[in-house]
């Protein structure tokens, strides 16, 4: 592929990520805004201020590994420092929001649906707090988790790779230090990342998805307050569908990882481009399904009119 070729791929991610950096911007400071007023932490505002946080850094760390890699940032002397903190970053920001929705889809299962057992009663009661202190320990174990990656380094191991028809490259591989065991390490950070979120998400949207359709099929049955039902529906529809989005994201990576695997050419903007549609998906939906960022949303676009003299009321 051309270099100008390359140029405009580029540059049209770039307005990909600005979408999906103001988007979630958007929902952080809003959300962080009603916190303050309300003078206290509300467990899912700071589900919404997580996932969001960690969007953000996760859009700008992988733009900036993409750029750098096209650079050729593996073809220099030495593996440079801020290379190994934008790894850092987007490892930690990937957690941060994957295990925020976990926690989402948790927190909505445990308070919409009835159990019988006197535990998970006691749980039900006391699940904000319990989803607060996990919220908190994903963020420690986010920060420490891939803290090895800023050690990464090179050592003798390097092969040889042509970059154009007329160069080469000798593309060196970064390595941990020596006392990480880096089979384990890179298994141990993968689960993380991948198999324990879902079975996380998955029974607990399964189980609110049955809940709820049940629910709602009984209040239309019996014709009363429909509007609940549906305000309940929706709110089971956006969570599975950021557990979707999740999902969908890590097949994009797994595809590209398993063609890059089998000597596939495939470019890494397409890496770029599973994580700027996770992003933006998860920030769309995440306003969607709050209602005071759906108003916030909505008064900024009748400001906008407003300012160019066009009349916004009947959109409110």
């Amino acid at each position: 592929m051309g270099s100008g070729q390359h140029e405009v791929q580029l540059y049209g991610i770039a307005v990909l990520v600005v979408v999906g950096v103001l988007w979630n911007t958007f929902n952080l400071i809003t959300t962080m805004f009603q916190q303050w007023k309300a003078g206290g932490v509300q467990t899912v505002g700071l589900i919404i201020s997580t996932i969001s946080l960690g969007n953000v850094f996760l859009h700008l760390s992988t733009f900036g590994i993409v750029v750098t890699m096209w650079r050729g940032v593996l073809c220099w002397d030495d593996l440079p420092m801020f290379f190994c903190a934008m790894l850092y970053v987007w490892l930690s920001s990937s957690y941060l929001s994957f295990w925020s929705i976990a926690w989402l889809s948790v927190l909505y299962c445990v308070k919409v649906v009835n159990f019988t057992s006197e535990l998970f009663a006691k749980i039900k009661t006391n699940i904000s707090p319990i989803i607060n202190v996990a919220l908190a320990v994903t963020f420690l174990n986010s920060c420490v988790m891939f803290s090895p990656f800023l050690s990464l380094n090179y050592r003798n191991e390097s092969y040889v790779t042509p970059v154009t028809k007329n160069t080469t490259c000798v593309i060196k591989t970064p390595l941990f230090p020596t006392w990480i065991n880096m089979n384990l390490y890179v298994l141990v950070f993968i689960c993380y990342l991948a198999p324990l979120p879902v079975m996380v998400m998955v029974p607990s949207s399964i189980r609110l998805v049955v809940h709820l359709c049940k629910h709602t099929l009984e209040m239309r049955k019996n014709k009363t307050d429909v509007q609940s039902a549906d305000s309940y529906l929706l709110v089971c529809k956006l969570t599975v569908a950021l557990v979707g989005v999740y999902i969908t994201t890590l097949t994009i990576i797994s595809l590209f990882y398993l063609s890059k695997l089998y000597g596939s050419d495939i470019s890494i903007n397409s890496l770029l481009l599973g994580y700027s549609f996770y992003c933006i998906a998860s920030g769309v939906l995440l306003t969607i399904s709050n209602k005071n960022l759906r108003e916030k949303l909505g008064a900024l676009f009748c400001g906008t009119k407003a300012a160019k003299g066009e009349n916004c009321a009947r959109d409110v």
